[in-house]
């Protein structure tokens, strides 16, 4: 009886110890052909960015002559919208992580362009070991807990306890520290925050506001901007006038409603300031107004391009017949990450998710930049792209 105990011991050791060694073997991606996914907006203001983006990359694997590490590479691209969205729509994102963690040729999962859509991705691709890259998705909770979110924190996006997001800009938190320091600098005393309703929104406007504190401004005034509701833009224009302020921060995504509110409070508040997150940078469609305004994004503008990258851009216009955003240079270089990573890491999610994540200097269409320990971008700086309908 003993001996039976013994060898059925060994037997079950033997087990367990193979089944570790199935684990380890499931993030192996078998045959010949390896599938980067691609979540990007195809409708509303951003689906010019999202077209730009996707050209970006079918470039970077064309120009890898659609092969890297003895495989081949193909892109499958995912609307991230629905016809009719303004941005994003959180149904239609899950399902396209969902499509990709259930591919088992799946290498990686370029996603998302539009600031806040990682959140809910970021959580199916990590529980998968799947490699996340957003080429200028900038929610700060992705990557650390946003000042006056204390509940925010990054954890809940990793369900599998490791990071496995790479962004190439920096985080929101840029964008709400130079919004506080123009406000300071202009000694501001009444400042109004429009919002809308969705992740990215409210973390600029909660970090704003936890920055200001007991400095200037010394007054705050919130108003909610409601989508898809014109109707409200009058009220919401009355309201912030009534306020008096010294200057409006607009924590929302592009929409035609933010342009009516924003081109509304050019004309009446002239000589205020107006200042946008990263999320209200359009693709098009915005007015110039009499005052400053601009959205505070840490994508590179046109201007700090590097030649390598404004040639690029010049090249897809001609290709394509169409405008094309900086956001291609973005996608070529999101690619050009991961083709990168496929080629240390082989076959394997785990090792092209680690070789990812591997900080130092890369020299990109869209700029220089480092890629930093907790995934953002670093050395790219915060910059003001003026909302005149002009391409990025």
């Amino acid at each position: 009886m003993r001996r039976a105990t013994l060898l059925s011991l060994t037997a079950l050791a033997v087990s367990i110890a193979g089944c570790g060694d199935d684990s380890k073997q499931a993030t192996r991606v078998k045959g010949d052909t390896l599938t980067v996914y691609a979540s990007l907006p195809a409708h509303g203001p951003e689906g010019t960015k999202g077209r730009s983006a996707e050209a970006g990359m079918r470039r970077a694997l064309a120009d890898a002559k659609g092969r890297v590490a003895g495989r081949n590479v193909r892109l499958v691209a995912l609307p991230s919208t629905r016809p009719g969205d303004q941005t994003w729509d959180p149904g239609t994102v899950e399902a396209n992580a969902e499509r990709a963690v259930d591919d088992p040729t799946a290498i990686a999962y370029i996603g998302e362009l539009d600031q806040g859509g990682s959140a809910v991705s970021l959580p199916v691709t990590n529980d998968n070991q799947l490699l996340q890259l957003s080429p200028a998705d900038g929610l700060t909770s992705l990557t650390r807990r946003p000042p006056g979110r204390p509940r925010a924190g990054p954890e809940r996006y990793y369900p599998d306890g490791d990071r496995s997001f790479v962004r190439l800009v920096p985080p929101d938190i840029g964008a709400a520290r130079e919004v506080v320091r123009f406000l300071g600098e202009r000694g501001s005393r009444r400042l109004v925050v429009l919002h809308g309703d969705r992740i990215a929104d409210r973390e600029l406007e909660g970090m704003i506001l936890a920055l200001v504190g007991t400095g200037e401004p010394r007054e705050v005034t919130r108003i909610d901007v409601r989508e898809d509701d014109p109707e409200h833009v009058a009220d919401v224009l009355e309201e912030t006038v009534a306020a008096q302020p010294d200057a409006v921060v607009y924590a929302g995504a592009a929409s035609p409603e933010a342009n009516a509110v924003l081109a509304a409070l050019g004309a009446r508040l002239s000589d205020v300031p107006l200042w946008g997150g990263p999320q209200l940078v359009p693709a098009s469609g915005f007015v110039r107004t009499p005052n400053e305004a601009c959205a505070l994004t840490g994508v590179p503008t046109l201007s700090a391009v590097p030649a390598r990258g404004r040639r690029l851009l010049r090249e897809l216009r001609r290709e394509l017949g169409r405008k094309v955003s900086v956001d291609a240079l973005l996608g070529y270089d999101a690619m050009r990450l991961a083709l990168d990573a496929i080629e240390d890491g082989g076959a394997d999610r785990r090792q092209v998710l680690k070789a990812a994540r591997r900080s130092g200097e890369r020299v990109g269409v869209s700029g220089t930049y480092a890629i930093g320990s907790r995934g953002d971008a670093e050395g790219r700086s915060v910059v003001c792209a003026e909302l005149d309908g002009a391409p990025r």
